[in-house]
């Protein structure tokens, strides 16, 4: 009988003891995972089958006096290999795409008037690394099309070898007797500021993007024209570079790139397209001539100057 009255008073009192005690939390939350990053990465690798065009003219003045023009072309066609990488912030829905390429193998004819003409050597010199800043603000980069602007700066070095392109080092009985290399060789540092849209349709994607460049900073060396030297058009004196013909200037242009990609897998992307670059301005040279007249310096202002890079674009890429 006591030990049923017990049992009895203990089931009264257990619902009492259960309301002291605090609910215990379960083992996880329901929303325990991270939530997804707003940043998304790409980096790969790009294929470019370029041509490119270097064209040049110069009136060239001695002590005061025309002399004649002279004129530089080159023509080359050149494999370049390129790593790219990009980050897009999805919150703000800005990007910072970064890239860099170095010519492969180039072939090609340059000519340079009144002087020589002939293949390109084995010894070129093309390449480029820059980056951008872009806010596309307009419709959404997460999943769908958006649209915005970009800014950015471009280096680009654009030196085919012109195979026998020389200086006269030394001279000897007026002539020259010994030989320096004088290699064809423009740098340039451009301003970038354009507009750029992308798109995503399932597997597919689509990305363009067209910038102007209102200012870019041109030097470097242009060219020689020993062993045979300039003769120009009633001068019976011939004039040959006795160091290296150098430049500098500004220029302007545009630059436009588009591509098709297809996603294989999320993290996979393959992509075709076609990039070109064109520039334009004007060029001060200095040719640093030795004739029968004497050792002097001549300027040569340019008429015209302009490089041109374009071809297709191969990419293969990585997304997380």
């Amino acid at each position: 009988m006591k030990r049923a009255i017990a049992v009895l008073g203990l089931a009264l009192v257990a619902p009492a003891m259960a309301a002291d005690y605090p609910e215990l939390r379960p083992a996880y939350p329901e929303t325990w995972e991270n939530p997804d990053s707003s940043l998304r990465f790409e980096f790969g690798t790009r294929y470019w089958m370029s041509w490119g065009e270097q064209d040049a003219g110069f009136t060239a003045v001695d002590r005061g006096v025309t002399l004649g023009n002279v004129g530089i072309s080159t023509r080359d066609q050149t494999q370049i290999g390129e790593l790219h990488g990009k980050i897009e912030d999805l919150t703000t829905q800005t990007y910072v795409d970064m890239r860099a390429g170095l010519g492969l193998h180039t072939t090609g004819t340059y000519n340079i008037t009144p002087a020589a003409s002939g293949s390109i050597g084995r010894n070129s010199s093309i390449g480029y690394a820059g980056a951008d800043f872009g806010w596309l603000p307009f419709g959404n980069m997460t999943d769908g099309a958006a649209i915005g602007g970009l800014i950015g700066y471009q280096y680009w070095k654009d030196a085919p070898d012109i195979g026998t392109g020389q200086y006269a080092a030394s001279f000897a009985g007026g002539v020259p007797a010994t030989y320096g290399a004088a290699k064809d060789n423009f740098d340039i540092h451009a301003l970038r500021l354009g507009v750029k849209g992308q798109a995503r349709v399932e597997q597919f994607d689509i990305q363009g993007e067209v910038a102007a460049v209102p200012y870019a900073n041109v030097s470097g060396t242009v060219g020689g024209s020993a062993p045979g030297g300039f003769n120009f058009p009633g001068i019976p004196v011939t004039f040959y570079e006795r160091a290296p013909t150098t430049l500098t200037g500004r220029g302007y242009g545009v630059m436009a790139e588009g591509m098709v990609g297809f996603h294989p897998t999320e993290n996979l992307v393959v992509r075709v397209g076609g990039r070109a670059w064109y520039l334009e301005g004007q060029l001060e040279t200095q040719f640093h001539s030795a004739s029968a007249l004497g050792n002097s310096d001549l300027n040569l202002p340019s008429n015209f100057a302009r490089i041109f890079r374009y071809g297709a674009l191969f990419e293969l890429a990585g997304k997380f």
